[in-house]
């Protein structure tokens, strides 16, 4: 076995030359390439020091262990943390793997706990390690998020969100990510006829969302070049997905994908909320009738209120028809220049791709239609 390499980060002195005197007993397997007092300098040692293994102390200056850990997953995924902590409770053990570490010992400990943790959590999860530092690094992309909102149920959100990641993972020839985002009512994984499918909630459930490899098995590969990560299945499980997972997962994700376009909630709770503020753009999607059409003036307003930029957020009105008793110049002159696009109705072959499970863009006559050229316009429009 080769050496494993190990940095120490305490805050303490006495504690760190203690761990430095263990492991010197076990010099011919593991070798200390570096130690710090804080979370800050770890970041800043692990390039030079390329370490294995990190142990980490919870409560550290400058940054805690936590967020040391988090950090390191984020930006060095092939080390591995071990919190120390005094603290026993469960709850510190879940705060610990939550932020990404891979193991967790209590202070104080013998000869005989440290070096077999060490020795174990090195042994379980080298594969992955050697994985990721033979990933090319040329394959790091910073995603550009594309948010598809609605103040209000059943205008065809979804709709337009997945066909649209469909047509750019074809025309642009980019790798697009599809997060339906509804956690209480998502449809994206029947329309795609595969609803029985893991969800993000399994992800959230196995611990398996600390970094993309570990998401990966959840993710639903519809094509090459185009993932989905799936709603859960009941909305109940909505209570357990919380603003802190969701900001795990999309950063565990960011810098896989050319595009990620989130399905969102009806909602402005703290999750679409997070969502929204990191989208570079922002569809509002809204229909004709006077109910879609007054609750996206006031979900507009709640926008401006959080300090959108217009170039920010566009208006995309769905199953536009001028003889529903609205006009298209009335429309437009209610809300300014912020819509980009007019979305034919078009019944039919929607319904019918709905209940087949099959996209719309995916039929061989959607470039015939008016509905497909529109939706094809506006993809062109949401990546320029």
């Amino acid at each position: 076995m080769n050496k494993i390499k190990v940095l120490i980060a305490d805050d303490v002195e006495e504690t760190r030359n203690v761990i430095k005197k263990l492991l010197s007993l076990e010099e011919e397997h593991i070798e200390v390439v570096g130690e710090s007092d804080n979370g800050e300098e770890v970041l800043k040692l692990i390039q030079n020091a390329k370490p294995d293994i990190v142990l980490m102390d919870i409560n550290m200056p400058v940054l805690n262990g936590l967020e040391a850990t988090e950090r390191i997953t984020m930006e060095y995924p092939s080390v591995m943390v071990i919190i120390m902590s005094v603290q026993a409770e469960n709850e510190y053990l879940k705060k610990a793997m939550f932020h990404g570490a891979k193991e967790y010992i209590i202070k104080p400990f013998n000869y005989d706990t440290l070096i077999g943790t060490i020795i174990a959590t090195y042994e379980k999860y080298k594969e992955i390690q050697v994985k990721f530092k033979g990933a090319n690094i040329d394959e790091v992309r910073n995603s550009k998020v594309i948010a598809f909102f609605s103040s209000k149920g059943g205008v065809g959100k979804s709709v337009l969100s997945l066909n649209t990641a469909i047509l750019l993972s074809k025309s642009e020839n980019k790798k697009i990510l599809l997060i339906d985002m509804d956690f209480q009512f998502g449809d994206i994984s029947m329309m795609v006829n595969q609803h029985s499918k893991k969800t993000i909630l399994d992800a959230i459930e196995d611990g398996q969302i600390d970094s993309y490899e570990n998401i990966k098995p959840y993710l639903f590969k519809y094509k090459d070049n185009f993932d989905i990560l799936f709603a859960p299945e009941k909305p109940e499980a909505s209570e357990y997905i919380t603003k802190e997972i969701v900001e795990k997962i999309m950063k565990a994700l960011k810098n896989q994908y050319d595009v990620i376009i989130v399905d969102t909630g009806i909602n402005f709770n703290d999750s679409t909320l997070y969502v929204l503020d990191m989208a570079e753009k922002i569809f509002m999607i809204s229909t004709m009738e006077i109910v879609a059409l007054k609750n996206t003036k006031l979900g507009l307003k709640v926008m401006e209120s959080l300090g959108y930029e217009k170039n920010k957020v566009k208006l995309v009105i769905n199953r536009f028809n001028p003889n529903y008793g609205i006009s298209k110049k009335e429309v437009e002159d209610a809300f300014e220049d912020g819509i980009v696009t007019f979305i034919p109705e078009d019944e039919k072959p929607v319904i019918i791709s709905i209940n087949k499970g099959m996209p719309l863009c995916e039929d061989k006559k959607y470039y015939k239609l008016k509905i497909g050229k529109a939706i094809e316009e506006m993809s062109k429009k949401l990546i320029s």
